[in-house]
C-alpha cells in the first residue's frame, strides 16, 4: 500500500485530506500519511487545525519508496512550483478523484489531478497534469484544460472550450461553448466569458472584460 502525502498545509489541503477519504484508491491503493509544508509558512493556529501531522517541508522531507503525492494548493503557479520540486526529487503523484464525481469513460486525465465531490466532466474532455477542479464544477464535452489550471467551486466550463495552462477560473464563473482562455489568465468569480481571454490577463464581469 502506498502512502499519500498532501503537499500544502492551507485550507484547500485540509479539504483535500477529507475528500481523499472518499476518493478512488483510498484504503485499497494508498492511505494518507500526512502533510508536508510548501514554501509559505503559516501561523501556529493554522497548523493546529490540520487533521494529520506535518511530516516536514518540501525541501527537507526524505521521500520514501512507498510515498505518493498530491499538491493541494489552489493557485496555478504555486501548484507548478511545488509539483516540479517534488518531481525533481523523484516523487510520484496520484490522482485524487472523488467517488461522487461523474467522469465520463472517455475523459482523459493527466497525473496529479484533483477532482473534488460533485464535479461533472463530460464526454471527450481532457484534464492536463496537475489540474484541480473544485466542488460542484462542470467541464463540458470535448473541453481541454491545460496543465496546472485550477477551477474553483461551482464554475461551469461549457462544451468544446480550450482552457490553457496555469489558468485560474473563479468560483461561479461561466465559460460559454467554444470559448478560449489562454495560458496564465484569470477569470474572476461570477464572470461570464463569451469568446476569448488573452494570455496572462485578468477578466471580470458579465460579459467579462479585462481589469
Amino acid at each position: 500500500m502506498k502512502n499519500l502525502i498532501i503537499v500544502g498545509c492551507g485550507g484547500f489541503a485540509r479539504e483535500v485530506f477529507w475528500h481523499a477519504h472518499q476518493s478512488h484508491g483510498f484504503g485499497s491503493e494508498w492511505r494518507i500519511k500526512g502533510f508536508i509544508d510548501g514554501d509559505v509558512k503559516l501561523s501556529a493556529a493554522e497548523y493546529a487545525r490540520l487533521p494529520a501531522k506535518v511530516l516536514g517541508d518540501i525541501d527537507s522531507y526524505d521521500i520514501c519508496a512507498q510515498d505518493v503525492f498530491t499538491v493541494a494548493v489552489g493557485t496555478p503557479k504555486a501548484r507548478r512550483h511545488l509539483a516540479e520540486k517534488i518531481s525533481a526529487r523523484g516523487g510520484n503523484f496520484v490522482n485524487v478523484i472523488s467517488l461522487s464525481a461523474n467522469i465520463m469513460p472517455t475523459v482523459e486525465l493527466g497525473r496529479g489531478v484533483i477532482v473534488c465531490p460533485q464535479v461533472v466532466v463530460g464526454d471527450g474532455a481532457r484534464l492536463g497534469n496537475f489540474v484541480a477542479v473544485n466542488v460542484a464544477s462542470t467541464i463540458g464535452h470535448d473541453s481541454q484544460l491545460g496543465d496546472f489550471s485550477c477551477i474553483m467551486p461551482h464554475a461551469a466550463i461549457s462544451g468544446s472550450c480550450q482552457i490553457g495552462a496555469e489558468v485560474l477560473v473563479g468560483s461561479g464563473a461561466i465559460i460559454l461553448p467554444r470559448a478560449r482562455v489562454a495560458d496564465g489568465a484569470t477569470v474572476g468569480a461570477g464572470s461570464v466569458v463569451l469568446k476569448k481571454v488573452r494570455a496572462g490577463v485578468t477578466v471580470f464581469g458579465n460579459p467579462s472584460a479585462e481589469i
